[in-house]
This record gives structure tokens, sequence and C-alpha cells, in this order.
């Protein structure tokens, strides 16, 4: 009779990735330090893997806000390598330009991230990260017209700290959606809703696809509140009316 081992433990790559996108960089520094320590004694075979490995350890490092020692690592990373090449590593790298007094360097940096992702993409990679280059707004924070959203709460003068915390938990609401965590999703958006009103369009178009439906009460409430910061009166009044059927 055939047996079969099923190994329930992910790799340290998986598990680093999983760390990173729950908030715990410090503890993906040290699985993906120890993963690297590993792969180095097994010679060249495992180049491909080192270059990614160290590639999410820059990605630690920096959101520990230690660009420079971030930049440092993807100097290891062979020029070669398509990991050079991925977007976020090319953000850590300008970001590290920028804070080793390198300007003109890490303006092209930035723009080859804003050519190859866009500026919406940008800002959410950098999940409020602090920054020392000028990352334009993505639409979702530009000045509106009074005109087209006179329901929207907008101020000239917003928080910038509050606006980073928005845009981090619009992203962990993406994150939680694609993942069926539902529930966690909405809670993660109402709070991203009331830190800044301004992302009712991105949250609009992400709630959409999983109201299904029969949505229940909850939910079109939370669909009514993001439509009315959008500026669409009309159809925030029609998930409201909904809601009250529900």
């Amino acid at each position: 009779m055939d047996e079969y081992v099923i190994d329930l433990i992910p790799d340290d790559l998986a598990l680093a990735r999983a760390q990173l996108a729950s908030g715990l960089a410090p503890l993906a520094e040290a699985t993906l330090r120890r993963r690297i320590a590993r792969l180095e004694l097994e010679g060249p075979g495992a180049l491909d893997e080192i270059d990614v490995a160290r590639g999410l350890l820059a990605e630690a490092m920096w959101r520990q806000h230690r660009p420079r020692a971030a930049g440092a690592v993807i100097e290891m990373i062979r020029a070669a390598s398509l990991e050079r090449r991925r977007p976020l590593i090319t953000l850590v790298e300008a970001e590290s330009a920028a804070a080793s007094g390198e300007p003109d360097r890490a303006a092209a940096l930035m723009e080859r991230v804003l050519g190859a992702v866009g500026v919406d993409e940008a800002w959410r990679l950098r999940a409020g990260i602090p920054t020392r280059l000028g990352w334009p707004l993505p639409a979702s924070l530009r000045p509106r017209s009074r005109r087209t959203t006179p329901s929207a709460p907008v101020t000239s003068d917003a928080d910038p700290a509050r606006t980073a915390a928005a845009h981090a938990r619009l992203e962990s609401a993406r994150q939680a959606y694609a993942g069926g965590a539902i529930d966690f999703g909405d809670r993660e958006l109402g709070v991203a809703l009331r830190l800044d009103p301004r992302i009712g369009p991105d949250g609009v178009a992400m709630l959409e696809p999983t109201l299904g439906e029969e949505p229940s009460a909850g939910r079109l409430l939370l669909y009514g509140d993001l439509l009315r910061a959008a500026g669409r009166q009309a159809d925030s009044s029609a998930a409201y009316d909904r809601a009250a059927r529900a």
C-alpha cells in the first residue's frame, strides 16, 4: 500500500509573505534571514530562491522604516534576476536612494515605478509607509468639486496620517475579501471610510462584487455610506431603503 506524507507546515517564503501581509515585518525578517542562511549552504542551485528571499527581506526591513538597510539587501540580489524588476523592489530602491541623499536616482526609480504600475497601485504598495519622495496622490485623494460631490465631507487639509491609515485599512479589506473573510473586510472598510471619506469610490468598487443577490441590512448600510461618500446620493438612498426592507 502506498504511503503519502502531507507537509502541513508552510515553507519559509510562504510564511514570510503571510507575516508581511499581517503586519509582522520583524517576524518576517527573522524567518527570511534563517531561510537565506540555509539556502546559502545549498550552493549555486538555490540562487533563484535566495534572490526571492532577499527581495522579501528588503521589503520587511523597509516596512520597519529602514530604507537604507533595505537598499543594501537589494544590492545583493543578482542584477539579472527577475526579482530586481519587481515594482515593489524598485519602489524600495527609490526610497533607499532618497534616504541616502541621491535625489536624482530616487526620482528616476520613482518614475519607473509609476510607469510600470500607475499612481494608484504605487500608493497601495506603499501602504502608508513614511516617504521622503513626492509620490503623486491617487484619484481617490485628489480634491473634488463641491458641485459634483456635494455630500462628501472632503476638506483640503486632511490629516496625512489618517489618510495613510485609511488606505492601509482599504488594502486590508481588499485582502480580506480576496480570502473570503467578508465580515472582517466589511469592518476594515468601515474603519477606512471613517478615517477618510475620500476612499468612498474605491470602497464602492471593492464592496459591490461581494454583495450578492440578498445582502444583509448591515452590508447595505455600509454600501449606502460608501455611495454617499462618493457623491452618489440617489444610489445611497436606494441602498438605505433596501436595508430598511431587509
